[in-house]
């Protein structure tokens, strides 16, 4: 009983054994049916004759392991009552005692495919478990409320064979069958990571192992129905833990006994984190940058293919992107794939590349402590990148204040000092509204051009609310400190620069959205961040 579905034993000699014992009870099964149809009165032979075509129906073609188990189960008594009245209840027991062992390969199979309960106690049954218990229970109240000593006797014998079963399992549920090998690992928050965590089986006894993990950011593969058959077992996981995560990793297990008949649930130390901050390991490359050393290929933004091929150093004509067509734009640059696609006009966007300066505007106001964290890194490994292809850079920082710093261009190494001192004035609002959805300002543009010359009073009332909504983000633009700070640095450098915005959308977004659109249509490239 101890050797339970282990690479062994499916590959040897046991494995064989099992599958010919299991064959040899079914036949012996049919026998033992066909013969009780032969014994039972003609007026009852249905019944056994009944369930003897159901019993072939489902070796021939089964329907699932939990039928197929309770077919076997409610066999075990049908057996013996047929034998009963010919043989006697004790020997018509002993007819059916084999159709015991059949009754334990099916929970052996089902011990496979059994899932857990959400419950949080540390030890108890599952459903299989609670269903065969009521099952037997049921047939026991029945058997003494006919009087009839072959169920009562049945009943008794699976009372002895599962607590056989009990006395096996008893010893593994007193202590966690398996414990994790606790690692330690520095990352940067934020950052993916895909490793590996050992876990060690201590218990002999096979079985299922489902692992939970609580937190979003820590994924484990696989994590259900892993079969404990070897005493190290490995667990690949993907960690990618924000600034505020926990110093040890805790995953909940549950493990399902090889019989699905009880499971036990568990913590398992998987893993220490030491978790780097954005801000600071930025602050560690621009400080390495600074003193001249090598420190390797540089992590960018995440849209840094964008950045790069915006202002390397290459020149020519680059794509850019697609935008809603607008009256003046050229027409040979419509993008008629997409313009049938969404039935409106579309036109794609192309930029010169000169190498042009750059304006990098920054919104030092955060909505929690993880997004400061983020702006920060964002802030520093984008003056960086730039820093790292010789670009000129202007800085022009705000908050919901007004203006904290504007400059001229700065060459490499001043932009990442004024960067490193621009950082430590990011501020953090809790109650900051974050807008997930801006303004679409072209779009909005786009509509009122189209109705220009109305040709119906609905349109015409449309066209007035479309020129409020336009004119009331106008105005909030001008008293936004976004605007401010973007016309200040305008004055201290290139007009055409390239604009890269760095902002959590707060209380900017849609003085942003306008400013941006206004940039766009005077020339400027725009790249957010």
């Amino acid at each position: 009983m101890l050797c339970l579905y282990s690479k062994n034993c499916d590959d040897g000699p046991v494995f064989k054994i099992f599958s010919n014992a299991r064959l040899i009870i079914k036949i012996y099964t049919a026998i033992a049916l066909i013969i009780g149809a032969l014994l039972s009165p003609l007026a009852l032979s249905f019944a056994p004759i009944l369930l003897l075509g159901w019993f072939l129906f489902q070796w021939r073609w089964p329907s699932s392991q939990i039928v197929d188990f309770l077919t076997q189960y409610f066999i075990f008594f049908a057996i013996g009552l047929l034998f009963t009245k010919t043989v006697g209840p004790y020997f018509a027991l002993l007819i059916s005692l084999p159709q015991v062992a059949a009754i334990d390969f099916k929970l052996r199979d089902i011990g496979r495919i059994t899932l857990p309960n959400t419950n949080s106690r540390r030890k108890s049954i599952t459903n299989i478990g609670m269903v065969i218990l009521c099952i037997t229970i049921g047939i026991l109240f029945v058997g003494l409320l006919v009087g009839s000593i072959t169920l009562f006797l049945a009943c008794g014998f699976l009372v002895v064979y599962f607590f056989s079963i009990g006395l096996i399992i008893w010893p593994w549920l007193l202590s966690e069958p398996v414990i994790g090998r606790p690692m330690q690992m520095r990352v940067v928050a934020g950052r993916e990571v895909n490793t590996e965590i050992i876990l060690t089986r201590k218990s002999k006894l096979n079985g299922m192992l489902f692992l939970q993990s609580p937190y979003r950011w820590f994924k484990t593969i696989p994590n259900a129905f892993v079969p404990l058959e070897e005493n190290e077992i490995r667990i690949k996981v993907s960690v990618t833990p924000p600034m505020a995560g926990p110093v040890e990793i805790r995953i909940i297990a549950h493990v399902i006994d090889p019989w699905g008949l009880t499971q036990l649930r568990f913590e398992i130390n998987a893993m220490k984190l030491v978790v780097i901050p954005r801000a600071r390991y930025a602050d560690w490359l621009a400080r390495k940058y600074l003193t001249g050393s090598k420190f390797g290929q540089l992590p960018l933004v995440s849209n840094v293919g964008s950045i790069r091929s915006l202002y390397g150093l290459r020149q020519g004509i680059e794509f850019f992107g697609t935008r809603m067509y607008q009256p003046g734009d050229n027409r040979k640059n419509i993008d008629w794939k997409h313009s049938v696609k969404y039935h409106e006009l579309v036109t794609k966007e192309f930029f010169e590349m000169h190498a042009q300066p750059v304006i990098m505007l920054v919104n030092l106001v955060a909505n929690n402590t993880e997004e400061t964290d983020k702006l920060a890194y964002n802030i520093i490994v984008s003056a960086l990148s730039l820093a790292q292809d010789g670009i000129p850079t202007a800085l022009a920082a705000y908050n919901d204040k007004g203006v904290v710093l504007t400059t001229p261009s700065l060459i490499a190494q001043e932009l990442i000092i004024k960067t490193l001192e621009t950082v430590k004035e990011i501020v953090t609002k809790e109650n900051a509204a974050k807008s997930l959805n801006p303004p679409d300002v072209s779009r909005l543009q786009a509509n009122i051009s189209r109705l220009n010359h109305p040709v119906s009073q609905p349109a015409e009332s449309l066209r007035e609310l479309l020129q409020i909504e336009f004119k009331s983000l106008s105005r909030n633009a001008k008293s936004n400190p976004c605007t401010a700070a973007l016309n200040e640095v305008m004055k201290k450098t290139y007009p055409q620069s390239t604009v890269i915005v760095i902002s959590d959308r707060n209380y900017d977004a849609e003085a942003l959205a306008f400013n941006l659109h206004t940039l766009i249509v005077k020339g400027n490239a725009v790249i957010s961040v």
